[in-house]
């Protein structure tokens, strides 16, 4: 199966803004709305476009992002610790991984100050001998994350042209640049935090919009219970400070995006300075989140098999320790956005004890998960 070239340009420019208006997307394009309409429901039924979501800032509604890899030395123990970790009420994702670091692969978005109730969590599973080691990312922020973008994709041949010459080419310029202090703060910079700002109906917008935000609007307002004009401004409130990207969620096999990597690394700030500049400065088309930690990074990145070796050697010239992981893409879960672990009546995140380990263990209990 390949794209004809009017499939390839409605993709391309999905890729960079999921929610454009088909009158518009058809100027783009050079089509009309109707072929432009059609063209997307047969992508669709074609399971290319699988569906359209959102991502927001943890940040903005006050909580914290944190990616965790939980080293386990069994296959048994892996299923046990991912059926109780997916009780975690604040679980965004989680995927096995395998490599340096076998295991899984977590990222939690978790209530200000909150962390060391999931550490409690996953102390206890590792007295219960599930875990044999924690490596947390700790620094908050927005991290720096990449996209898919298929300017480098030829639809003619199904293959990826971009290289990695200019990252090889540029990868010391940072040691003369005068921001470099700079490429050593932006992955940890936070956005403005607007919780006080939230009405009742934001937290079930949200969960709407990063679930599907190609909703007819009308629908959603209807559905939300918001007349049309406050509907308006609640959504350009949540774009304007919340709402990160909307993105699509496509079949990876088909463009050859098959090899999902986490790459651990123990380095310098100097180092990681350069790292940093390069996704900010070069072109990097591949799905990635990098995130510090407290001694280097971690950084998940999805690449076609012909890239992956290109990275590597990057990578390893600069970080002679760099450790590296697989995460298995039928082995996973996302959790959507749950409007519920937020309580009205205290007018903030549930971060209790009772509320973020306690019920997390008794449900693992029920279904007799732990003894």
């Amino acid at each position: 199966m390949t794209l004809s070239n009017a499939e390839y340009l409605i993709l391309k420019e999905l890729f960079r803004d999921p929610i454009l208006p088909y009158n518009k997307l058809a100027t783009l394009v050079g089509l009309s709305p109707p072929t432009v309409k059609k063209k997307i429901e047969g992508l669709l039924a074609k399971n290319i476009i699988k569906n359209f979501y959102g991502e927001y800032y943890p940040e903005a509604i006050g909580l914290e992002s944190h990616m965790f890899l939980l080293r386990v030395q069994s296959v048994d123990k892996l299923r046990l610790v991912e059926r109780i970790i997916d009780f975690f009420p604040y679980l965004v994702s989680r995927s096995r991984c395998y490599g340096s670091i076998s295991g899984i692969y977590v990222k939690v978005h978790l209530p200000l100050n909150s962390l060391n109730r999931f550490m409690s969590l996953l102390d206890y599973l590792s007295d219960a001998n599930l875990i044999a080691e924690i490596i947390p990312s700790s620094t908050i922020g927005r991290g720096i994350k990449t996209h898919t973008d298929l300017t480098y994709w030829d639809q003619n041949s199904g293959n990826w042209t971009f290289g990695w010459h200019m990252w090889e080419k540029n990868i010391d310029m940072v040691d003369y640049i005068p921001q470099f202090d700079y490429f050593q703060q932006v992955s940890s910079e936070k956005p403005k935090n607007v919780l006080k700002h939230m009405l009742f109906h934001d937290f079930e917008l949200l969960r709407e919009l990063v679930s599907n935000p190609v909703q007819k609007h009308i629908l959603l307002a209807k559905k939300i219970g918001l007349p049309p004009y406050n509907f308006s401004r609640r959504v350009k409130f949540l774009n304007e400070y919340v709402i990160r990207k909307y993105m699509v969620d496509f079949d990876r096999s088909f463009f050859g995006l098959e090899d999902d990597f986490v790459f651990k690394a123990i380095c310098s700030p100097r180092a990681m300075a350069k790292i940093i500049y390069l996704m900010h400065n070069l072109d990097l088309p591949f799905k990635s989140d990098f995130r510090n930690t407290e001694r280097g990074f971690l950084w998940k990145i999805l690449l076609p098999p012909k890239d992956k070796l290109g990275l590597i050697n990057i990578l390893w010239s600069l970080f002679p320790d760099l450790q590296i992981m697989m995460r298995d893409p039928h082995e996973a879960a996302v959790k959507p956005f749950n409007p519920n672990n937020y309580s009205f009546m205290e007018h903030s995140w549930k971060d209790s004890e009772e509320y973020m380990v306690d019920q997390v263990l008794e449900m693992a209990r029920g279904e007799f998960i732990l003894a």
